[in-house]
């Protein structure tokens, strides 16, 4: 999997300890199909056998092993002050 970063990105990743997390969290409803979203979170997962580790200017992705098809994973920082974060999408 192809993982595309911008700079921004890279260095909060880096002072946030240099791993993220992406993985798929379902919001299921009482009356819709449930739905599946990508959330990026700083750190790394406690289970490594599920997810696969893609290393990018000495980060490492875990990115989970049911996200799979596309072939481009777009991390995006948004936000500002301690309010940033990363959004994860598919391509």
């Amino acid at each position: 999997m192809n993982v595309e970063l911008d700079i921004e990105s890279i260095q909060w990743i880096k002072s946030k300890g240099n791993q993220l997390t992406v993985k798929t969290l379902e919001v299921k409803a009482c009356c819709a199909p449930g739905v599946q979203e990508l959330v990026a979170v700083p750190g790394k997962p406690k289970t490594l056998s599920q997810y696969n580790e893609v290393i990018v200017d000495n980060i490492s992705i875990y990115v989970q092993k049911s996200i799979r098809g596309k072939e481009k994973l777009i991390l995006k920082l948004s936000g500002f002050s301690f309010l940033k974060s990363i959004s994860a999408k598919l391509q």
